[in-house]
């Protein structure tokens, strides 16, 4: 019993953040570039009318308050279960599914950012663009000391599958939880390559703005690398000791985190929206 109101506390944390306060602070700074660089004054930043963006801003609101409905239903009803399994089936079921839903409006905003910034470079009329002669190398944007912390998570992973595999449990996927941090891995590698040796999707980013945003993403992939690895081995820890009661609250607070260190990437502090000028000071 007391696993389970713990459980509920914390699935109640997962609600209000990933569905309330996290989608508010991104508004927040949203209205702050329209209010303080308009498109009066900075019309590259808008290759839409500034009524598609507001539209824009409140489905992302609206979405973000299904959510939030949707996640107060879950805990209303999961205090009146007769069971200690939310909505009678399994939490960890539960907890999955209604996360994808939380992160749904963020997912939909990124592939709308897609088709914004390809709306940019088709409004960019400009003959002459300089390029970008630095060579862009992996320890340049993070530390050789995280990557080797990642390399170790995950060879310390390999390590511990092995060895739980000699005590034949029958729910464990054994070499699978291999193939799918593997495959985890090499998705994260695939993006940050791209990130490394991609055109930028900006067309009017300077080198250094696209230097930070660089380094801000490469380190968060490969947090998420550590972060996800670590969690795997947690959770089979937790049911190979019997604890399974707190697997469903090391999930919910491995989402949390998930989505804090995702939030990261919002960060507007340090752009340089001169460039979004009829006629920018920097070029």
């Amino acid at each position: 019993m007391r696993e389970q109101m713990i459980f509920y506390f914390v699935f109640l944390s997962q609600v209000l953040l990933i569905s309330s306060y996290l989608p508010r602070a991104i508004l927040s700074r949203v209205r702050y570039v329209v209010e303080t660089y308009p498109p009066s004054k900075y019309p590259k930043l808008y290759p839409v009318p500034i009524e598609a963006v507001e539209k824009a801003q409140r489905n992302y609101k609206n979405m973000n308050l299904f959510a939030l409905l949707v996640g107060f239903v879950l805990l209303f009803i999961g205090a009146y279960s007769p069971t200690e399994e939310m909505l009678n089936w399994d939490s960890i079921s539960v907890i999955t599914i209604y996360f994808l839903v939380q992160h749904s409006p963020m997912m939909i905003a990124a592939t709308s950012g897609f088709t914004y910034f390809n709306l940019m470079r088709r409004a960019d009329s400009r003959t002459t663009r300089k390029a970008e002669l630095h060579p862009r190398r992996l320890f340049y944007f993070v530390s050789p000391v995280i990557i080797g912390v990642a390399i170790f998570v995950y060879v310390a992973f390999v390590s511990f599958i092995i060895y739980v595999r000699q005590f034949d449990f029958s729910w464990f996927g054994g070499y699978w939880n291999i193939f799918g941090i593997t495959a985890l891995n090499l998705l994260l590698v695939g993006i940050i390559v791209q990130n490394l040796y991609g055109k930028k999707k900006d067309p009017y980013q300077t080198y250094e703005d696209r230097v930070r945003h660089i380094e801000l993403t490469v380190n968060i992939l490969v947090f998420s690398s550590i972060m996800g690895t670590v969690y795997v081995a947690i959770a089979i820890g937790l049911h190979a000791l019997d604890f399974q009661d707190l697997m469903p609250i090391s999930l919910s607070l491995y989402m949390q985190l998930v989505a804090i260190i995702g939030f990261r990437a919002f960060r507007i502090d340090g752009i340089n929206f001169e460039v979004y000028k009829e006629t920018p000071a920097v070029a």
